[in-house]
């Protein structure tokens, strides 16, 4: 799928012709347009149509020689405009790049660190350019590159709200569920730096996840019982930057980053009188996700919001003919368990606009 353009740079660099360097140091220029209107996201979910900006932090790079030229608050405001910025330059330039714009993300940043942005997404979220080839032309005795970089953010985002409603048995009309109620999210299996070697993850057990690795506290929100009816009304969301997956790991082979959710769900009287309790904490590992077709969502990618509605979830909450539930539902006693049927669940995505996902049950997405 491709990626919404989320910022426009002019850049054109001048130099002369003769053994491609500038005879005159001061007529080699580089000029910066910056074009960021059309950088979106969704959310509060972040409002609908909210623009993120390039304000600040910004810095290029010319190729081969590896320069880096920082942008001033000035220039970065000059290069917003249709004339651009004019940058003094002495060089020869093959490609150019962005390193970083509003922040810098090393290979040392923990994605902890970009959680709970919701406030200041329009501003904060870090963007880079690849390096881009420049188109080469000439100006009088200059020769004159000119290339346009199309910045996207540095992660991608999952957001996760709704309500699960069980299903009645289609024969008997009982169903097994007053309510399934989400006391709190997880994300699992992620990418904890950028270049990690592995991924974070933690087990679980005991209808609980092991202590060691722990659980990271930004990575997981409880719903408070005051919050409860708008997260399941969607008005809040549960939401998540995330890495993409590296480029040495293999597209479609799993999906790497799982979403757990931690249910508190409420048996009818049908189903206790079977020998079920009254209520039971149970969890939901969703580990591959679609947007429309099985396998249609690989991985998730930077720039784009990811939503799960978990009204997608209600039709695999099944019921029995007696009014118990049925057992190849996806709710069971520990998160991450092991040997059970995987769903894959749908999601919408946005491009920092945003996409439905929901789980792929036919592409074994629950585990």
């Amino acid at each position: 799928m491709k990626m919404a353009a989320i910022a426009m740079m002019a850049l054109a660099l001048f130099s002369c012709k003769k053994n491609d360097e500038p005879k005159n140091v001061e007529a080699a220029a580089l000029t910066v347009r910056l074009n960021d209107s059309q950088l979106r996201a969704i959310e509060d979910p972040i409002a609908g149509d909210t623009e993120t900006t390039v304000t600040k932090n910004v810095t290029i790079k010319l190729l081969p020689s590896g320069r880096e030229i920082n942008l001033t608050d000035t220039q970065i405001s000059e290069a917003k405009t249709a004339a651009g910025t004019r940058i003094t330059v002495g060089e020869t330039v093959s490609k150019v790049s962005i390193v970083k714009a509003n922040a810098e993300i090393t290979d040392a940043t923990e994605i902890t660190a970009w959680q709970g942005k919701a406030a200041t997404f329009t501003t904060d979220i870090p963007l880079t350019a690849p390096e881009t080839n420049v188109v080469e032309s000439t100006e009088g005795e200059n020769t004159v590159y000119t290339v346009e970089l199309t910045p996207v953010p540095a992660f991608a985002r999952v957001e996760v709200a709704g309500k699960i409603v069980g299903q009645e048995n289609a024969t008997s009309h009982k169903n097994a569920f007053d309510d399934i109620s989400v006391e709190a999210v997880y994300i699992n299996n992620y990418l904890l730096t950028r270049n990690a070697d592995n991924r974070y993850f933690t087990e679980g057990e005991n209808g609980d996840f092991k202590a060691d690795p722990a659980l990271k506290a930004e990575m997981y929100d409880k719903i408070a019982a005051d919050k409860k009816a708008d997260f399941e009304a969607k008005k809040l969301v549960a939401g998540y930057q995330l890495f993409p997956i590296k480029k040495n790991e293999a597209e479609g082979t799993e999906f790497y980053d799982h979403i757990i959710l931690k249910l508190n769900i409420k048996y009818s009287a049908d189903a206790q009188k079977a020998g079920l309790p009254a209520t039971a904490t149970r969890f939901v590992t969703m580990t591959k996700f679609m947007v429309s077709a099985t396998g249609d969502l690989k991985s998730f990618e930077a720039g784009k919001i990811y939503k799960l509605d978990l009204a997608e979830l209600s039709k695999d909450f099944k019921t029995n003919e007696d009014g118990t539930p049925d057992p190849s539902n996806p709710d069971k006693e520990d998160p991450e368990q092991k040997g059970n049927k995987i769903l894959v669940v749908k999601v919408k995505p946005y491009k920092w606009t945003a996409v439905n996902i929901k789980p792929d049950v036919d592409g074994n997405g629950y585990k």
